[in-house]
């Protein structure tokens, strides 16, 4: 019915969808009407938080360890199968506070394997004159999965908070049954044994300069994936219209952020395109210290969501172009070192807002930080001409 193409196509982007559109953003989304209906504190709202990235960073050093063969399938569905589970968990209230830990965390696995498994296996049954723009409708997904957690936040006052964790959990249901189906075509195409890695000595330069930057991102995006509906409300003192429709922006820019990068990729090559995107991010999160004109909250709203989406995407396929077989063990590192400086970058803004720092100074850190890393970016492939992806038609 389906040309292989088009299969793998859905299949990563629906994984990418669930995985970290709807598993790790539907929280960040519905946290200030959960928190209000369920009466959580801010510690432990902030601690759950915490506990999905926890269960992220578990989920990357799990998945870099399973074998390169068909047996990723079988942890996929398991992954989206538990992730589909942790959304209905959300629903209730009045549980004991380790249910809703220990589910934001089994929600942080899920996403951790289905992030580096379902691209290490579309890697595997795609033909090379097809990835680029597999992973590109495939990396979509992400900024999909946004945009369904966030369109129906205009409406939560007329639903309860139960109904909306509850759409979501049918929304990640429908995913589980369509990614079921996929990954049986999947399963016969996969192969036991794939080509050796290739040789430490490969691995300088390139791999390590993107491995920096991409790690920075992790570390300056968590003011705004934790805290910036919060910082909307109590510190600007939004409307919950304006509110909403800062997060709806978020929503639309995470929707063009693949296909943003695909664009930029095809007209400049890889390298001058991540430059592109990267300087872009800086500027992104310094604008939303200009707070005295709505336009700049906007502006850091829209970028912000487009842009995290699109250097994931296109930070994963120049891995994927450079290192071939290598991929899934790189991409495992590349993630597994995003994991773990979001996790250090969510306690160490957890831990400035303990001592009074204001959310300005948060911003003007999180930027900082992704200046470096993209500096270095620029200065080690200042030589480079570009890894224009291959054409495509």
């Amino acid at each position: 019915m389906f040309s292989n193409k088009i299969k793998l196509s859905l299949f990563l982007c629906l994984s990418m969808c669930l995985g970290i559109g709807i598993l790790r953003f539907s929280y960040t989304a519905l946290l200030p009407s959960t928190r209000e209906a369920f009466g959580w504190s801010a510690g432990f709202a902030s601690m759950l938080g915490s506990a999905n990235l926890l269960g992220y960073l578990i989920g990357a050093f799990w998945a870099m360890k399973l074998p390169q063969n068909k047996t990723m399938t079988t942890y996929i569905q398991i992954a989206a199968a538990f992730g589909t589970l942790s959304l209905a968990s959300c629903a209730w209230g009045g549980f004991p506070e380790f249910w809703y830990v220990f589910w934001r965390i089994i929600s942080g696995i899920s996403g951790g394997l289905l992030m580096i498994l379902s691209p290490s296996v579309v890697a595997q049954c795609s033909q090379l004159q097809d990835r680029f723009k597999i992973n590109f409708v495939g990396f979509s997904g992400i900024g999909l999965g946004v945009l369904m957690a966030t369109l129906f936040l205009p409406y939560i006052k007329q639903i309860s908070i139960q109904y909306a964790w509850l759409i979501l959990f049918s929304f990640a249901l429908t995913i589980c049954i369509f990614l079921s189906y996929l990954i049986k075509n999947l399963k016969k195409q996969l192969h036991e044994q794939v080509a050796a890695i290739q040789t430490e000595e490969k691995l300088g330069g390139i791999f390590y300069c993107l491995l920096l930057v991409y790690s920075t991102s992790a570390f300056a995006y968590v003011p705004h994936s934790l805290f910036w509906i919060d910082y909307l409300s109590h510190t600007l003192q939004l409307s919950p219209l304006g509110i909403n429709f800062n997060w709806i922006l978020y929503g639309i820019g995470s929707a063009l952020g693949a296909f943003t990068a695909y664009a930029f990729a095809q007209k400049f090559g890889n390298i001058t395109a991540l430059k592109i995107l990267y300087s872009t991010y800086v500027i992104a999160i310094f604008v939303a210290v200009l707070n005295f004109n709505p336009l700049f909250t906007f502006i850091s709203s829209f970028l912000t969501g487009l842009l995290n989406p699109a250097v994931v995407f296109l930070t994963s396929y120049t891995i994927l172009q450079i290192y071939g077989a290598a991929y899934k063990k790189l991409w495992s590192i590349a993630t597994l070192c995003f994991a773990i400086v979001q996790l250090v970058g969510g306690l160490s803004f957890s831990f400035l807002q303990h001592i009074g720092a204001s959310y300005s100074q948060q911003f003007i850190l999180a930027a900082a930080v992704l200046l470096i890393g993209t500096l270095q970016l620029f200065w080690f492939t200042r030589r480079e001409q570009g890894l224009q992806p291959p054409h495509t038609q």
